[in-house]
C-alpha cells in the first residue's frame, strides 16, 4: 500500500476532528496539512512525465493550502465574517469534489491500485462533506460566538 495513504488519514482524521469539537482551527489545519501532502507529490509527477494535468492539480491544491491556511480568529457571528466562511468553506468542498472525480478517472497503475484509489476516494469525499457541514452550522447559527480581542 502507498504510504501516503496512510499520512493522508491524518489531516483527514484532523479536519474531522475539528468538525466534531466545532474548532475551526482544527479543522483548516487538516485541510492545509492535506494540501501540503498533495502539492508536492502532484508536482514530483510533473516533473517526472511533464503533463500539465499534475501542475494543474497541483495550483487547484495550492488554493486549498491559502483557503485553509489556519489562523486564530473566532466566529464572531457578524455578516462578513459568515459571508466569508460560508465561501470558503464550498470552494474547498468543490476542490475536493474535484478530487473524488479526478480519482475515478484515473486508471488503476502499479502505485494508484484499485484499493489505494477507493481509499483516496473516500478520504476526498469525507473532505467534500466536511465543509458542508460548517456551511449548515453557519447558516443557522450554531457556532459558538467568540472575540478576536
Amino acid at each position: 500500500m502507498n504510504p501516503l495513504i496512510i499520512v493522508a488519514a491524518i489531516p483527514t482524521a484532523l479536519a474531522l476532528f475539528g468538525v466534531i469539537r466545532r474548532n475551526r482551527m482544527l479543522f483548516l489545519l487538516g485541510y492545509f496539512i492535506y494540501a501540503l501532502i498533495v502539492i508536492p507529490n502532484e508536482l514530483m509527477t510533473f516533473m517526472a512525465n511533464g503533463e500539465m494535468a499534475h501542475l494543474g492539480y497541483a495550483f487547484l491544491w495550492t488554493l486549498q493550502a491559502i483557503l485553509a491556511f489556519p489562523n486564530r480568529l473566532n466566529f464572531d457571528g457578524t455578516k462578513v465574517f459568515k459571508s466569508f466562511g460560508i465561501k470558503v468553506f464550498l470552494s474547498l468542498s468543490a476542490v475536493n469534489v474535484f478530487g473524488v472525480l479526478l480519482i475515478q478517472g484515473m486508471p488503476a497503475s502499479l502505485e494508484l491500485t484499485e484499493t489505494t484509489k477507493i481509499i483516496v476516494e473516500i478520504y476526498h469525499g469525507i473532505l467534500a462533506l466536511l465543509p458542508l457541514v460548517g456551511v449548515f452550522l453557519m447558516a443557522t447559527d450554531r457556532i459558538p460566538v467568540g472575540s478576536n480581542d
